[in-house]
């Protein structure tokens, strides 16, 4: 009994100490849902499938992931204002400012806890972001952006955890009205987490509108930054990038689903980290409070009936209504092999149906005589080739297309560039090749060359050639970072060219410390020759090797990356890094193995 009662006394001073010295000592279970990227996008998308997204199902979602974790966040990392070159919605300044308007009514009724400013939250002005941070019940936040009405960041409580929300706004913000002004980012960064930890703060979260290189930048630099929202990479929300003990997440493009963390806090770490995207599919009501603010259309494209063309009455207004009435045929000719399978060809039909509703597609073989004509005609060097009939140009939603296409032969031809091109014609199909286009900086890196460097070591018979993203100009080559990812692809060409066999080693731990400009230290570790590196690198010998390099990023018209191309004729440009897997299907090893 003694022994019992001794123990009790224990635990309750140890939970006493707890509580005095600590906000969190036990383990919480925290939610974090975000936006960001949202444009305003007050409708699903109408997109061919999965046509999800909307601010009424969005509240829907929300007050049952609140009610089934009370210590629920709910932030937005920027871009939820209309207008600007991103909103695919936008329609002049008077009914982009309605769309603001009513979307803010529904970030109010669904309860943000705060909205970081990003660029996109300036197209618009200065005095009229000034107003809306006035007008709003919503903090908004921004460490480093010095605009009266925003704060640095703001303190919220989940449970016993005590939260600061700091935002970071990236410098685009100054060149899109005058009178903006901008602390550097990490300093203002530091000073916000400084404080916040004065006021008691357990839990870092961050909303950047920073590029993707410097919020990992930030991870790797910033202590006790526990999570980064980063609204500007919405490529890869599927996955979260790692730092030590602190996390990067990315939003989804227009809310077409609800982003969400769930994680244990426990003694201020992070512990079992899950990421979800949440659907917002027509499965999910509409929540009544947000359908009552929201008119039934803002445009024509917001009418969407299955083979029926909408036209939007009184746009933006509560009496808004839609009309349909039956579509003009449009014929889209498809050119390409017969018995060839085209990724996302069913997502472009789509799209494209969206905006033609009487499309009718039209199949041509690329070996067949027809289709080698055409082929000719139009000197198209990618399949498939789309051409859209010349009639298409008659119908309002044509504007959507108007820059992507060109009139080619009574046709408009539809840029590769914008609606995917998968076979490089006329050129000779070489098995077992695989070249991939890619920086030795970024995010994406050190991924690329870990999935390359074990595909090399289960399929030494793969021909896989790095081709690096430096251009060629009248000045010289240029790298997409900067001098210092130049002097890297060079050094690489230059460990190629002499040290072959330990080439993907090194390129793969310069990926991994690709910040770090002491690349003789991987080159050592490995038995690289530093001097001979050097000697090529500074001599005009690796400026050779790095022109013959990039030969093929010319004659392909390759800019970025990670960018694949299969068998000398197949081009993969992919979101995110592809899984071995996914690679050796490409290749076809999967049914040499079958």
């Amino acid at each position: 009994m003694k022994k019992i009662l001794n123990f009790s006394i224990l635990w309750l001073l140890v939970a006493g100490a707890c509580l005095l010295f600590s906000g969190v000592c036990f383990a919480e279970k925290i939610t974090i849902l975000y936006t960001g990227q949202t444009h305003a996008a007050l409708y699903p998308c109408s997109c061919p499938k999965e046509p999800d997204g909307g601010v009424a199902r969005r509240m829907t979602l929300v007050q049952k992931l609140r009610l089934e974790n009370k210590n629920t966040l709910f932030v937005d990392a920027g871009g939820f204002f209309a207008g600007g070159a991103y909103d695919e919605h936008s329609q002049g300044l008077t009914l982009d400012k309605l769309r603001n308007e009513i979307n803010a009514q529904a970030q109010a009724i669904v309860g943000y806890d705060a909205l970081a400013i990003s660029d996109e939250e300036i197209n618009l002005g200065k005095e009229y972001l000034q107003e809306k941070i006035r007008q709003s019940k919503i903090p908004f936040v921004s460490a480093n952006l010095k605009i009266e009405g925003a704060k640095p960041y703001v303190i919220k409580k989940a449970g016993n955890t005590t939260i600061a929300i700091i935002g970071l706004t990236n410098d685009e913000a100054k060149v899109k009205s005058s009178g903006i002004e901008m602390d550097d980012a990490q300093g203002a960064l530091e000073r916000a987490m400084q404080d916040a930890k004065k006021n008691a703060a357990d839990l870092i979260l961050v909303l950047s509108s920073l590029s993707e290189e410097k919020n990992m930048e930030l991870l790797r630099q910033v202590k006790g930054i526990n999570i980064i929202i980063s609204e500007k990479d919405i490529n890869n929300a599927d996955e979260y990038n790692r730092v030590g003990a602190s996390f990067l997440v990315r939003p989804v493009w227009q809310g077409r689903r609800l982003s969400k963390v769930d994680f244990d806090f426990e003694n201020g770490q992070i512990k079992n980290f899950k990421l979800e995207q949440l659907r917002l599919s027509n499965q999910i009501p509409d929540a009544p409070e947000i359908a009552a603010i929201v008119p039934q259309c803002f445009s024509d494209t917001d009418c969407q009936k299955d083979g029926l063309k909408g036209r939007c009455s009184s746009p933006g207004q509560l009496g808004a209504s839609c009309a349909y009435e039956k579509p003009k045929k449009i014929t889209l000719t498809i050119i390409q092999p017969s018995n060839y399978q085209v990724a996302n060809q069913e997502k472009v039909i789509g799209s494209l149906k969206s905006l033609f509703p009487g499309l009718e597609v039209v199949l041509v073989d690329s070996d067949a005589k027809k289709g080698k004509a055409l082929i000719e005609k139009i000197m198209a060097k990618l399949l498939p080739v789309y051409l859209l009939e010349k009639d298409a140009d008659t119908q309002k939603s044509f504007q959507n297309i108007k820059e992507r296409v060109e009139l080619k032969e009574g046709s408009y031809y539809l840029k590769p560039q914008f609606f995917g091109g998968a076979i490089f014609v006329g050129r000779k199909k070489i098995p077992m090749k695989l070249d991939v286009f890619v920086g030795t900086k970024g995010a994406a890196a050190e991924k690329v060359f870990a999935v390359l460097k074990e595909l090399h070591t289960r399929h030494n018979n793969v021909d896989i050639v790095i081709h690096y993203l430096a251009i060629e100009g009248q000045t010289g080559f240029s790298a997409p970072t900067g001098l210092a990812e130049l002097e890297e692809d060079i050094r690489q060409v230059c460990v190629k060219r002499y040290h072959p066999d330990k080439y993907w080693d090194y390129a793969l731990c310069r990926a991994k410390n690709q910040e770090s400009s002491w690349w003789d230290m991987c080159a050592e570790q490995l038995g690289i020759d530093t001097k001979a590196i050097k000697q090529c690198s500074l001599l005009g010998e690796g400026i050779n090797l790095l022109r013959e390099n990039s030969t093929l990023n010319q004659e392909l018209r390759i800019a970025g990356g990670p960018t694949y191309v299969v068998n000398n004729q197949e081009v993969f440009s992919v979101t995110g890094v592809p899984q071995i897997e996914q690679i050796e299907e490409m290749l076809g090893l999967n049914e040499v193995k079958k």
